[in-house]
């Protein structure tokens, strides 16, 4: 039987705990087996920046995997060449593990890019799609045009979404509640504690810097 893997991508600069435990809701909710984290290498939204290295982010995901249990991560963005669009990234995940049935994770804000992303409407061709909520982010249509297409395949919620059934794949919104809002510049610009937010290597790493 396949195994039940979520992907979650980003910038992961740094990751956080708004990250981790919607993801680790998510797992629950959806019967994962692991949850593989995917840092990008070059975003094609984020642009320019003074950002951590991929070398930085690729350590700081390794010192929480120990605490973080069916957590894993998976360098391929960060070693291609050029940009990181998602299409591509999934296509080889399917192609290098085809031994997994694949939950692509997104939080709301993501939802209303969605429609912007390189052959986006052949994602869910791929994979399911499970949606993170955000605080301030509503999930609807005048939001993120997306839904649109989504909504063919959408089912009641993630208890609905068929595992091992190729060919089948649906979309959720996950039921996760008590979110709290953090991004990741608030932690690079010192608005918000790493010490808080942050596993305590990645805090360690963060005041190093």
């Amino acid at each position: 039987m396949p195994r039940r893997t979520g992907l979650l991508g980003g910038m992961f600069d740094p990751l956080h705990y708004g990250h981790l435990r919607p993801a680790r809701e998510a797992m629950f909710l959806l019967h994962l087996d692991q949850v593989v984290l995917i840092p990008s290498g070059v975003h094609p939204f984020k642009g320019a920046g003074k950002r951590f290295s991929a070398a930085d982010r690729l350590q700081q995901i390794a010192t929480i995997l120990t605490d973080w249990p069916g957590f894993s991560v998976w360098d391929h963005e960060v070693r291609k060449e050029g940009l990181s669009y998602t299409i591509d990234t999934l296509t080889a995940r399917r192609a290098g593990f085809p031994d997994e049935e694949h939950v692509l994770l997104m939080g709301a804000d993501l939802l209303r890019e969605l429609h912007l992303w390189r052959e986006w409407e052949r994602i869910i061709d791929l994979a399911h799609i499970a949606v993170m909520p955000r605080p301030g982010f509503a999930v609807r249509e005048e939001d993120a045009p997306a839904l649109a297409v989504l909504n063919a395949k959408r089912v009641g919620g993630p208890e609905e979404i068929v595992f091992a059934s190729l060919g089948r794949y649906g979309f959720c919104l996950l039921p996760i509640g008590e979110l709290q809002e953090i991004s990741s510049s608030e932690l690079r610009t010192g608005e918000k504690d790493p010490q808080e937010w942050c596993p305590s290597g990645i805090a360690a790493q963060m005041r190093s810097k």
